[in-house]
């Protein structure tokens, strides 16, 4: 009911301009402070890789495992989200390769370290999309993600490859369409209420950031919806359905075949399992999210092609990944989270206390369950109320003779979306 309430709120309005209000609160260089956050993320880097690499190797006092997983992709991904895109400005292997540039720079009179080459407008967002996909893999799939080495291996891997399509297309390119976390962590900061641009820091309205004038790409499209779907099933492989899913499969003499044949290659059945679920999800909401778009063009009576309307509103859908996001990792980034602070001062683990926390007790019972679950049932409503005045917004421009009637496919998509998330939250975690 109240996501059609919130419709009829729009009801008199006939166009949208997508104009929004916005407040500028800084203006001008800011290069010192600028230049001090990229040097302490640059250093920190090399300092998380180092442990990684020559650090006692336990998860729990080693601060690799703690940094990539907990502070950076959960934590900077809560900032990015609810303030502005702080990766684009500390991201230090912008930095790192910046340095190199200056440096090469200086030593061949003023040579640009990148050879130049044409970025592929057929490639898009896919390089993007396949390297996050990858990513989404080691986080929820690949069995020695905890083991710092083999961890610090793969981050410095991702590293060189980063650099080496900087050099081939241009640091500012590859940032763009290439490399999966600017992104990332772009796609949920047009969710977040500051945008800086052209040396102005300006304040919007939550979610704004999401309407563009012009339909965004297919491949664009294709990582929006990857994103939204590994949250999802990163939740999803923690229930007993995915359980009792995984039970039946394994009692298949069929089924239990394949994936003993396919675990030959190196992976483990329950591997090959979930690598495959890890496919299927995507296809899934790609497939949904087709299915709605092309029933918005029927039920608006426009020549407006599926895939275009499906272009212009998939980022409409964000505000209820965000909101799933925050919800699903915030009791743990508040636990687990709390690992950095023993681990400040002893990153290596070799019994070292630089900062006087060594000691610190990690407080599991710092968030109390009725706390957690109202305030991700509220978080999640909010996502969804503000994805429903977007995609209003986005009907307005593309199908302003018939708005409202266009919008019932992508309002039942909408609370499919909101429900599942929902219903996945209250399962218990079975893990």
């Amino acid at each position: 009911m109240l996501t059609f309430a919130v419709v009829a709120v729009f009801l008199r309005k006939d166009r949208f301009s997508g104009d929004y209000p916005r407040t500028v609160l800084l203006e001008g260089p800011a290069a010192r402070t600028v230049a001090g956050l990229r040097l302490l993320a640059g250093a920190i880097f090399l300092l998380t890789v180092g442990a990684g690499l020559f650090g006692v190797q336990d998860a729990y006092r080693n601060l690799i495992t703690t940094m990539v997983w907990i502070i950076w992709w959960v934590g900077l991904a809560f900032v990015c989200a609810l303030v502005g895109d702080l990766w684009a400005l500390v991201n230090p292997l912008h930095t790192i390769y910046g340095w190199a540039e200056k440096l090469f720079a200086a030593m061949t009179g003023g040579r640009q370290l990148s050879l130049g080459l044409a970025y592929p407008r057929a490639l898009g967002a896919w390089p993007a999309v396949l390297l996050f996909f990858l990513f989404a893999w080691a986080e929820l799939v690949w069995q020695d993600r905890d083991v710092p080495a083999f961890l610090a291996r793969a981050v410095l891997g991702y590293a060189l490859f980063t650099w080496a399509a900087m050099l081939l297309f241009g640091r500012d390119t590859w940032l763009e369409k290439g490399e999966a976390f600017s992104v990332a962590f772009g796609v949920l900061a047009r969710f977040a209420p500051l945008h800086a641009e052209a040396g102005r820091l300006e304040l919007r309205p939550p979610g704004a950031g999401l309407l563009v004038r012009e339909p965004v790409s297919v491949s664009y499209l294709a990582f929006v919806l990857l994103m939204l779907s590994t949250v999802t099933f990163d939740g999803f492989i923690a229930t007993p359905l995915m359980q009792r899913i995984d039970t039946e499969i394994q009692r298949s003499p069929l089924l239990a075949g394949w994936l003993f044949e396919l675990s030959e290659w190196g992976l483990s059945e329950t591997q090959v399992l979930y690598t495959a679920a890890l496919a299927f999800f995507p296809l899934v909401f790609l497939a949904a999210f087709w299915a709605s778009s092309w029933a918005m063009v029927r039920f608006a009576r426009s020549p407006v092609p599926a895939w275009q309307a499906a272009c212009a509103f998939v980022l409409t859908l964000v505000p209820i990944a965000v909101a799933y996001h925050l919800s699903h990792y915030f009791s743990l980034l508040l636990t687990a989270g709390q690992f950095i602070i023993p681990l400040a001062s002893d990153p290596f683990g070799y019994g070292w206390n630089l900062f006087g926390t060594a000691g610190y007790k990690v407080d599991l019972t710092i968030v109390s369950p009725y706390v957690f679950w109202y305030g991700a049932v509220t978080l999640i409503v909010i996502g969804h109320v503000i994805a429903v005045v977007l995609a209003h917004v986005v009907a307005l421009n593309v199908f302003p003779a018939r708005a409202i009637q266009s919008q019932v496919p992508m309002l039942a998509l909408m609370v499919a979306y909101t429900t599942l998330s929902l219903w996945i939250l209250a399962q218990p975690v079975v893990e």
